[in-house]
């Protein structure tokens, strides 16, 4: 175990941590409406750092046998590190779980039998759909010990689902879309084909719109990818480097007051969780954006210190890799207005579910154009078929300072919940 190490990196470091990382998983895949594989994965192994006179050394090994020499190997190459002269926790943050004991029952039969079925409600309404699905049952734990005494460890279990269907219509059109979720244990796969089904029905219906500035409704999975686009200009290592459009901006409001935006790991439910960080930093909610509001840079220890703040508990890394700041889940406050109350006021505008190209975007300038991949005619408050062939395009930040009617229904998209967000007013190409 790692124990047998720490006294040879006690005598030769200023200080050290070694992270213990197991897991294992089995992922069930189909393809084109057949099952394709089914895999059992395992995979553990042992990082360690350490800081000689002032810099930091790293390396790892998955073979237990070669701790010893992984720590020394560690010790060499601090000598061509980084200085860095952040000092390491010694508290044992207050322990909890992301672990659901019900992934100790994931029975992959079971779940093929779950696809299956929901392979056949779909082309029962969609004859010449073809469907693909992943469904993954994984657990793990993380364990880190470092020089002044700190000892922690938990577990963790993840169930994930990926449900697609593709459609090509009789003018040829090809629909594709899909849905997908994350939790702790096994679930249902029904809501995920009637969600599909639905938008494959509304899809089906050809409609058109003329280019100019229009209403524009994201779903919480397109609102998703533009706050990813916002939150990576609140990582400390992106304003460290200059390249944070917030940069400078810290308790500025920047934003429409209605924003707020939070990282949080101790959200229930989601494998995105955790009682501390990989670097033994206790997990805590936080806001990012409060009111309008920059409010916080999520950071590790590295980052944290060359910007002079507290540690934010969001240093992530595995056990080949050095820490870097990465968000946990980010949670974006809801609005007061229903979804159906705000389709139903628009008189004629666009519902965007899917974009292509999205992640082309200027993160510095917050400029982006964007291809929509799945999209929708609203038409006197009602969805009235599938838009294609168009765009939108404009600017991220001017979009979030302007009026914003958010939804009081959430949905979580990775590790995003998220609301359906309603501009007035956005470019928009047919």
């Amino acid at each position: 175990m790692i124990e047998r190490i720490t006294e040879r990196l006690a005598r030769r470091a200023r200080w050290f941590d070694v992270i213990e990382t197991r897991g294992s998983s089995t992922p069930v895949s189909f393809a084109n409406n057949r099952l394709h594989s089914i895999t059992d994965r395992h995979n553990s192994g042992f990082g360690v750092r350490v800081n000689v006179n002032g810099k930091t050394g790293f390396s790892y090994t998955n073979d237990e046998s070669r701790l010893e020499e992984t720590a020394d190997r560690a010790l060499a190459l601090a000598a061509w590190g980084d200085e860095e002269d952040f000092d390491l926790p010694a508290a044992a943050p207050k322990p909890f779980e992301p672990y659901d004991t019900a992934i100790e029952s994931f029975d992959p039969e079971r779940e093929i039998a779950g696809i299956e079925e929901s392979i056949a409600a779909l082309r029962a309404r969609f004859p010449a759909a073809m469907v693909d699905a992943d469904v993954s049952a994984s657990s793990g734990s993380a364990r880190i010990i470092n020089s002044r005494g700190l000892d922690a460890s938990y577990r963790s279990s993840s169930y994930s689902v990926r449900l697609s269907a593709t459609l090509i219509l009789d003018d040829g059109t090809r629909i594709e879309t899909g849905e997908s979720a994350s939790i702790l244990a096994p679930g249902s796969h029904e809501i995920f084909r009637e969600k599909i089904i639905r938008k494959l029905e509304a899809a089906s219906t050809p409609a058109s719109l003329g280019s100019g500035k229009v209403p524009v409704l994201l779903s919480p999975r397109a609102f998703a990818r533009f706050a990813g686009i916002m939150a990576a200009g609140l990582n400390a290592k992106s304003v460290w480097k200059g390249i944070s459009p917030f940069a400078d901006r810290l308790g500025e409001g920047m934003f429409v007051e209605s924003l707020t935006v939070r990282d949080d790991p101790t959200l229930a439910d989601s494998p995105y969780s955790y009682p501390f960080d990989d670097e033994g930093i206790a997990g805590t909610g936080k806001l990012l954006v409060d009111r309008g509001t920059i409010a916080t840079f999520i950071n590790d220890l590295k980052y944290a210190g060359k910007l002079g703040a507290a540690p934010t508990g969001n240093g992530t890394r595995g056990y080949s890799s050095l820490p870097y700041p990465s968000f946990s889940n980010i949670i974006i406050d809801p609005g007061t207005e229903t979804l159906e109350s705000i389709i139903g006021s628009m008189k004629r505008g666009i519902l965007v579910e899917q974009f292509i190209g999205l992640g082309q975007s200027n993160t510095i300038t917050g400029d982006f154009s964007a291809n929509l991949d799945l999209a929708y005619l609203i038409e006197n408050g009602k969805i009235a078929g599938r838009v294609k062939d168009c765009m939108i395009a404009d600017n991220l930040f001017k979009l979030l300072k302007s009026e914003i009617v958010m939804s009081a229904e959430r949905e979580r998209t990775g590790s995003v919940l998220a609301p359906s967000a309603l501009f007035p007013a956005l470019n928009f190409t047919g």
